[in-house]
Order: structure tokens, then sequence, then C-alpha cells
């Protein structure tokens, strides 16, 4: 996604129109390029010498002077047929080269000072060599950086040149005081600039025939809950040059806009690939990301554990775990699993590893068999930090058969490398604590009744369940847990959805009751080892719009290092309990009881104290769909970010949009008391995974400060047929959030 006009708050102003370089007329490439994000260079002798920085992509070059900035286009020239030069025997190998032909694009600012202060920001740890000519010609070494900013280019104002894939984007930089009404883009070597009249994008056309175009400039400002867009664009002078222009707007408030997205990275096979979950390493900055694919050539390093069992030629998913650099290039990917079924539940790392959880029926997955008596069991892998190796892999589950499901949903990983994972099981002998421990008793020895209980897990860092704890977590209905933390001292948190009018709940008060058929969500904090809960309380209605019970359910939960949990998931009930001054008090969409074709559940952010009370909570969605909350986290400020995905195109932080088939991905900030939205980015068709990353100012992994946002979902292919599950595509996007 493309924000091009972006405003940091306090008073912070970032103008950033998308420079897109296109050649209408190229030739069809006959090989797959070299893929690799855009790069900057400092001129260390290997360019002429009033070249400061320089940068290459696909088709094109940059280069920064003292006065500007020069791009030079490279087209190819289409082949005529009398061309003997290209035109190769039947069957035979292509003689010479194509031609090309080059246009040279110069941009500057007019009435802007000399670009003589330019940084390299984000160093991407790689480098260039030029060995070109004569040794002593030789340049070696030449550090390469994800952006570079010209400082003071107008008085209160930078300009930062970066990647975003093979595209190249600037941000005008407007500091307190500086006035992005100066701005003058003036550009040489070129046809013809005009505003194009259906999208307001600055279309710049080379005498060539090439274009640039500069995305329309959008912005808006939070005016009380609202989120109020100031009209602005790109205006063309009498002398030629192009200006920023914006309405009247309020200059005591801060202009907010969505986050810049650092990177984007899809994961693309021939078939379905789906990401359900994010984590990120706090020592590098790399993120990990897990999922599943039916792709036959899907994108890894290593090869697959074992063959899939393909009854009728039909083969079970693969699970996939990726690994990404903080500049969103693949590292290391591997698919993990067994010969039969494997379902990937949640992922966490270390720098000791990374973890997986989720659900088997493959015999041939586990290292640690023990514990694992179900036809299906839940299951934990631990993979060493390069994802070459399967560290163990211990699956737990009591007798069942092929009916009996046990898995596990999420994952958080403590100080001690210890993993505790959460889910569903319907077996009554669940290996708890009494059977793996002499010492630890479970909160809850018993099965609780009805279909399914929840359970929770601590596997050691050696692998095993009794170096931890287990036990069931439930009442005589059906319940089961999609979200898990754990705190700094190793309590865990665990939500989910229970419909058990007896599901056991002590310390602070209860929100809703589940009255008969219904549902609400469950909060519950553990003890150390397992053998008791701090709090456990439930969160919800007690009524639909029509109906005698409430339809609620908890889907991931955060805890800050005070003990404060953040917690999502999805609202049907008409009073779920909302907090004073919250931002959506009441239910945006009237939500009926299910199978109702029209029963458009919301989504629900809620914060806890450390006791359990209820501190703050609102609904969170748009009117004529559904939401649901997938993933949440929050800042050192305790802003709150929340992800999932939405069918309504009338969500809120963005403008109305009937372009939501059949659904999107929302990412949305809300304030430290749910009181006040400061932006919604939408992001492919539906994001599961969130993690959040607040970088060391001085571990030089990003020239910019801010929160570090990764969200992981799936998007259809572009212009694809969205009732297909087999044209969804997984991805991975880092946006920053700046203070």
């Amino acid at each position: 996604m493309k924000t091009p006009l972006r405003a940091i708050v306090s008073s912070w102003v970032l103008l950033s129109p998308a420079l897109l370089v296109a050649a209408p007329n190229s030739a069809a490439p006959t090989s797959i390029p070299f893929d690799r994000p855009l790069v900057f260079e400092p001129n260390l002798g290997q360019s002429p010498s009033q070249v400061s920085w320089t940068a290459r992509g696909q088709g094109y070059q940059l280069y920064l002077t003292g006065s500007g900035a020069s791009i030079v286009l490279a087209e190819p020239v289409p082949a005529s047929a009398a061309d003997s030069s290209i035109n190769a025997k039947p069957g035979g190998r292509p003689q010479g080269l194509p031609k090309a032909r080059m246009s040279i694009v110069g941009m500057n600012l007019g009435g802007g000072h000399a670009w003589n202060a330019v940084e390299g920001l984000e160093p991407t740890g790689g480098v260039s060599n030029y060995l070109v000519g004569p040794q002593k010609d030789w340049h070696k070494g030449i550090p390469q950086y994800g952006r570079v900013r010209v400082k003071d280019v107008y008085d209160g104002i930078d300009l930062v040149f970066y990647g975003h894939g093979h595209e190249m984007e600037y941000d005008f930089v407007v500091r307190p005081g500086g006035d992005p009404n100066q701005i003058r883009l003036a550009f040489d070597g070129v046809e013809s600039m005009q505003v194009d009249a259906k999208n307001g994008d600055l279309v710049i056309k080379t005498k060539t025939g090439s274009e640039m175009r500069h995305v329309q400039p959008k912005v808006y400002q939070q005016v009380g809950d609202k989120k109020v867009e100031v009209a602005g664009g790109y205006q063309i002078m009498d002398d030629g040059q192009a200006a920023f222009r914006l309405a009247q707007y309020d200059r005591r408030k801060a202009l907010v806009v969505d986050p810049t997205v650092e990177f984007t990275t899809f994961f693309e096979g021939n078939a379905q690939d789906s990401a359900y979950g994010v984590a990120v390493d706090a020592t590098n900055g790399n993120s990990y990301v897990t999922g599943q694919t039916f792709s036959t050539d899907f994108p890894v390093t290593t090869a697959a554990p074992v063959a899939k069992n393909c009854p009728g030629n039909v083969c079970p998913a693969y699970i996939f775990v990726t690994e990404l650099s903080p500049q969103g290039t693949v590292l290391q990917s591997t698919l993990i699993g067994g010969s039969d079924t494997d379902y990937v539940g949640g992922i966490a790392v270390d720098q000791t590893g990374v973890w997986v959880s989720g659900m088997t029926n493959s015999q041939n997955f586990s290292t640690h068999t023990q514990f694992g008596h179900g036809f299906w069991n839940g299951f934990v892998a631990k993979l060493t930090p390069d994802l070459s190796q399967l560290d163990w892999c211990v699956t737990f589950g009591g007798v069942g058969d092929q009916t009996i499901l046990q898995g596990a949903n999420a994952i958080a990983v403590d100080s001690n490398h210890a993993a505790y994972v959460t889910g569903l099981t319907g077996s009554v002998d669940f290996p708890t604590s009494l059977y793996t421990s002499t010492t630890l008793q479970p909160k809850q020895q018993a099965f609780g009744g009805g279909v399914y209980d929840a359970f929770v897990v601590k596997v050691g860092a050696d692998g095993y369940l009794n170096s931890g704890y287990s036990t069931y977590l439930g009442g005589s209905g059906f319940d089961e847990a999609f979200g898990i933390a754990v705190d700094n001292v190793g309590h865990a948190y665990v939500t989910g959805q229970t419909n058990s009018s007896d599901f056991p709940v002590n310390g602070a008060p209860s929100h809703g009751a589940p009255n008969q058929d219904g549902s609400v969500a469950f909060i519950t904090e553990l003890s150390k080892d397992g053998s008791g809960s701090l709090y456990s309380v439930l969160l919800g209605g007690t009524k639909t719009f029509q109906g005698s019970y409430p339809v609620d359910g908890g889907n991931a939960i955060a805890v800050d290092a005070t003990g404060v949990a953040y917690v999502t998931g999805f609202a049907c009930s008409s009073d779920f309990p909302t907090t004073a001054q919250s931002f959506q008090p009441s239910p945006p969409s009237a939500c009926l009881p299910n199978p109702a074709a029209d029963a458009y559940q919301s989504a629900f952010v809620a914060k806890l104290s450390n006791t359990g009370t209820l501190l703050y909570s609102t609904y969170f969605g748009g009117a004529g769909g559904a939401s649901y909350g997938y993933g949440i986290g929050f800042d050192p400020s305790g802003n709150t970010f929340v992800a999932g995905s939405t069918t309504t195109g009338l969500f809120p932080g963005v403008l109305a949009t009937t372009t939501v088939k059949p659904s999107a991905g929302f990412l949305s900030k809300l304030g430290p008391k749910l009181e006040k939205l400061s932006y919604t980015t939408f992001l492919g068709a539906d994001i599961y995974g969130l993690a959040i990353y607040e970088p060391p100012t001085n571990n030089g992994l990003s020239g910019l400060p801010g929160t570090r946002i990764f969200t992981a979902g799936d998007r259809y292919v572009p212009n694809s047929d969205t009732t297909q599950p087999s044209n969804l595509d997984a991805f991975v996007v880092r946006l920053i959030d700046t203070p």
C-alpha cells in the first residue's frame, strides 16, 4: 500500500510522492531478473566526482549531486523483423545484444538549498564491489543503505529517498515551523508534465515516451474521534514547476496519516499460501513468519523434511517458516512437518531459536513422542535460529480417534526459553501435570465436560512437558483458547471463547454470561507453576439484537511490563461492556445470532489491569459487514495496535470504499484509553499475525525512530478470482509508526 503524504504527530509533516518508473514501450523480459530491494551507495570513487550517492533499480539509475537528482532510464527498443543483430535462425540463439536508448530526467527543487548534507540511513549490511579496469581502479566494500536523507533542502524540510521493492519513493519531512507550500519540483529533459484528472497523480513523460508517476498526496487530521481528510494535491505553476497545495487546516493540531510501509514481502507459489503468525527477534530485528503452503514451488532454502502422503493425488499443506532481514530480504526459508496433515497455530522466537506450534496427525513429525497419545495431537517444534535444523518436536494429547481434535492455536516464549502453548482438546485423559510430574499440580486435572476444553501447556527448554506443566481450562460446555502471552516472571495469560456456564472464574468481576447456547470471551492469568489462576474473568455481553444469548470470543492477547493485558476478538452481543469515552461505545452493526446471513460481528479491543479489572473496552468495526480482531500489541506509551479482517468498506479510519472483495486486512492504532483512533491501514485480504518491535536507539537497524509493526496474512493475486483459495498468497509487511 502506498501512502504518499504522511504526517508525523507532534506537528511533523511528511510529504511522500511515490516515484514509479515505467517504460510502456519496453519489450517483455526473456528471463527472470535478480530480485533485490533498491539500495543506495555513497560515491567512493566508482562514479563521477560530482555525484554524491547512487542507486540502481530495475530499468533506471539514480544519481544525487549538489544541485539535485538525475534519473537515467534505460529503455529496450523493440526489435524489427529486419534487424539481424538480434534475430536468430529458428531454434538458434540471438546474436548480439538488444538495442536500448537512454532518457535522462533531472529533478531539482526551485528556490531550495544546495544538497550538501546527505547521509545514509538504514545500513543493510551489504556491500558493492566494482572490479573494473586495472586493479588500481577497483573499488571494493562500498556500503549499501536502505534510505538516503538530504537535510535542509528548504528551511525546516528534509528530503528522504528510499526503495519500495524495485520502485523508488521519496518523502519530504516537514519539521515544526517548516512550510510545505515552499516546495517546488522542477524537472529537466521532459516532454510534458500534467496532473492526472482521474486520480490527482503528477504524470511526467520523457521525450521517448517513458512515464514517471508521482502519486497524489493525501493527508488527514485527527479531530476528536474522527479522521478528517485535509484536501491536498499537486499544482503546476506558471513557470512549469510543480508545487504542493494543502487546504486550510487547524495548524494547532497535528496531521496524522497512515504509517510508512518499510517493506512488503510476498511468498508466492503455484497454489494457496497463507501466513498465520509473525514474530521478531529483539536482538537483531529479523522477523520470522509461519503459515501453510499448498504450492509445489514455494521458495525455500532447504529441502522438505519428508514427502507428503497424497491420497487421490490430493496433498496436505506443508508448514513454512521464513526468516526476513530488517530490510525485508528473505534470509532463510524452510518447510517442516510429517508425511500427513499438519496445521500451524503460532510462532515465537528468541536468540536461541524459533518455536512453531500447531496440530498434527503425522506419526513421523515428533522427536519426543511419549506425551502424544491421540490420532490428532498438539505439537511444539523448535528450530535453530537459521532454520537449518529441527532441534526437537514434542507432540501432546490424550487418547482419541479421528474425531477428537487436539491442537495448539498460539505460543509464547519466556526469558528461560520455555514455550507456552494453548488450544483445545476433546480428550478426557490429556497429559496434565499430574501425569508428567511428581511435584506440580495442574490448575485443573480433569476434563471439564462438554465437547472441548481449552488447555495450557508449558514445554521446557529441553522439549519435554515434565520440565513444565500442563492443565485443562474449561467447564461443562465448549471451551477453546486462541491467544497466549507470558510476562517477565513466567505468568501465562490466556484468552479464548467459552459457552460453559461453570467456566472457572476468580479474582476480578466478570462481565457477561453465555446464557444457554451463547459464548463470551475469557481471560485467565495462571500462576508460574500452572497450579492456579491469579485471576480468571469472563468478558462479553448477555444478548444479541434478536437473541437472549451473546456470541463473543477472544482471539489474541498481549501483556506489558506492569501486567496490563491487551485483548482483541469479536463481539456479536448488543450489550458488550464498553467503558466511558470509548471509541465505539455502541455496536456499529446490528449483529444477529448465527446462522443469520447478516450476522455482522464487530471486533472488540479491551485492556485489563494486573488484577483482571476491566480498564477500557470498545467495539471496533464498521456498518454493513463483519470485523474480527486477530492480533494485538502496544507501544511504550500504551497506544494499542490491533489487526484483523473486515468485510465492510465503511471501516473507521479509512475513506468509504467498495474494493473490499471479499475482505480486507486492517491495522489500526488506538489511544491508551481506547478513546481515539489515530489511523487505519488496509493491507491484503486478511491479517492473522501481528508483532510489535521497539528497536534500541543505538543498534543501527534504522535511521528513523519509532515502533516497528509487523503484520502477516494473505492477499489475492491481483485481478484473480477471489472465490478460489488457490489465488491466495502469503505476505509480511513491516511498518514504522514514527513519533
